[in-house]
């Protein structure tokens, strides 16, 4: 069955592409039923090579549980591969998630932050340099495949409605995907994004 359907989802998104589509999304999940894509960039990598025009936006990588250096090469090359068609979503994906990489959940919000910013480091500077964090530890870093998109491809952060994930793509100028949430506090949501942006010093999108 597992066959079947991931070979019927890339003829949908061929089909997708061919008739204009403007962008295919994907994601990764674990130790999940309802969703049976563990890896978002083998999808992607895939999508790349069944389509030609539409951007592929993989919402998202959960960066915090995966080594930042590799995820950032991976990222990197599938921008190549793609022509500079990738939108990269970061997310912090959920509890059982975290438990299942053998992490505490308590962590995730500090190691989702320092992966962010070391995957940035390695697509803007080159190395070789060190990185010394809080939870990643490389003592050297030397990324050679970089993106064709300068400075960098976009970065989205989906969510589920944490102010504090607001406050912080606000302050990096990243578009904020609020999921599985009332009007209502979508709303309340995207008045806390457009005052922290103002703060930040730049007037956000639609």
């Amino acid at each position: 069955k597992a066959h079947v359907l991931y070979n019927n989802y890339h003829d949908q998104y061929a089909l997708a592409d061919e008739v204009g589509f403007d962008g295919i999304m994907t994601n990764e999940h674990h130790s999940a039923y309802w969703c049976m894509k563990p890896s978002a960039n083998i999808d992607g990598a895939v999508i790349a090579k069944v389509t030609k025009r539409a951007k592929i936006a993989l919402l998202g990588n959960v960066i915090a549980l995966n080594d930042p250096v590799k995820m950032a090469e991976e990222l990197a090359m599938l921008d190549c591969i793609s022509g500079g068609r990738l939108i990269s979503g970061f997310v912090r994906g959920t509890a059982v998630e975290t438990l299942h990489a053998g992490i505490s959940p308590t962590e995730n919000r500090g190691r989702f932050e320092e992966a962010h910013d070391l995957i940035l480091k390695c697509w803007t500077e080159p190395g070789p340099f060190r990185w010394e964090g809080e939870y990643f530890h490389h003592r050297m870093v030397n990324p050679w495949v970089v993106p064709i998109q300068k400075p960098r491809p976009d970065i989205w952060f989906p969510g589920t409605g944490s102010p504090e994930s607001v406050v912080w793509a606000a302050k990096h100028g990243h578009p904020y995907m609020n999921l599985q949430v009332i009007r209502g506090q979508t709303e309340w949501l995207k008045d806390i994004y457009i005052q922290t942006a103002r703060e930040a010093g730049y007037t956000p999108g639609p």
